[in-house]
């Protein structure tokens, strides 16, 4: 692959219309030149309906992720693109659809598709590669949030898994279950499903048998807000198939949000002061492993 530090980029906000007509806005960054390029999708997380703010901070060299800027330094195009706010409901074939009209860009080469998600991005990134298994090679995923709905929405607080969480972490998840607990009913009824049929079809360890791309799972014992025994069932099933050489990456001191490492005291960070040593050490080994990770996956077939 050729150099690239001094890659010269384009961005733009654009739009794809989903399946339903709905039209979903995107940022996208270019490299300049004839192509073709491979194509990283980067899924932004928590609800749907954002700014072209956060979708740009999600696609621009001027991002204040060191890990989208390191994007950006390749030879690759970037494209961030929204979803509606429905939760385990259409957000799912929005990025489905997003990650389609990605592959048919201008200079894009559809058959080398990247795609990044961290916290609900990084579980609507897995979900895409279930719904769409050949539509990507690799899939990092940060963090992913709820990929177990069934045990989120329901579990008991004094049962494991939420009784190995620690108190601050226990708090945040039954914060967010009380907050979520109405638009899961308003979605599971759009999609004539019981509520726990809905949450039954979105527990990703059932369906990572369908995953053909390669999966970086990125995940911290010290994430509060998607704490690493949330996982284990999920990398569980993404090790029994070792044919597809999935990898598992696991840091020990960082906060939520570590796989974008964004700048400034927001999210997981707010009132946390500056990171440790050791926090940014692992920051910058994620985003080395993630940069590895893409490029080979990326390489010219």
């Amino acid at each position: 692959m050729p150099g690239t530090q001094d890659v010269a980029r384009h961005v733009a906000l654009i739009s794809f219309t989903a399946r339903d007509g709905r039209v979903i806005p995107a940022a996208v960054s270019t490299p300049v030149g004839k192509g073709p390029f491979p194509v990283v999708v980067t899924i932004h997380g928590g609800s749907g309906d954002r700014t072209a703010d956060v979708l740009e901070g999600l696609a621009s060299p001027g991002s204040d992720s060191p890990v989208v800027r390191m994007l950006n330094e390749q030879p690759w195009i970037i494209v961030a693109p929204d979803y509606r706010n429905d939760w385990l409901g259409a957000e799912r074939l929005d990025v489905v659809d997003a990650i389609e009209a990605a592959r048919t860009l201008p200079g894009a080469d559809r058959d080398r598709v990247a795609i990044v998600g961290g916290s609900n991005g990084g579980r609507l990134a897995l979900m895409a590669s279930i719904l769409t298994p050949r539509s990507s090679k690799c899939v990092i995923a940060g963090s992913p949030f709820m990929t177990d709905p069934l045990i989120f929405m329901n579990g008991e607080a004094g049962l494991a898994p939420f009784s190995q969480a620690t108190p601050a972490s226990l708090s945040w998840m039954m914060q967010t279950r009380a907050r979520m607990d109405r638009p899961v009913e308003r979605s599971a009824r759009r999609q004539g499903l019981t509520r726990d049929e809905m949450l039954r079809e979105n527990v990703i360890r059932d369906h990572a048998g369908r995953i053909e791309a390669r999966v970086l799972l990125l995940t911290s014992r010290a994430d509060e807000q998607v704490p690493h025994i949330m996982l284990e069932g999920l990398i569980s099933a993404l090790q029994q198939d070792e044919r597809k050489g999935h990898q598992i990456l696991i840091v020990e001191d960082s906060l939520h949000g570590f796989y974008w490492g964004r700048d400034g005291e927001f999210g997981a960070r707010a009132g946390r002061g500056p990171r440790t040593p050791r926090q940014q050490a692992e920051e910058d080994a994620v985003r080395e492993a993630m940069k590895q990770f893409l490029t080979g996956c990326l390489a010219d077939p």
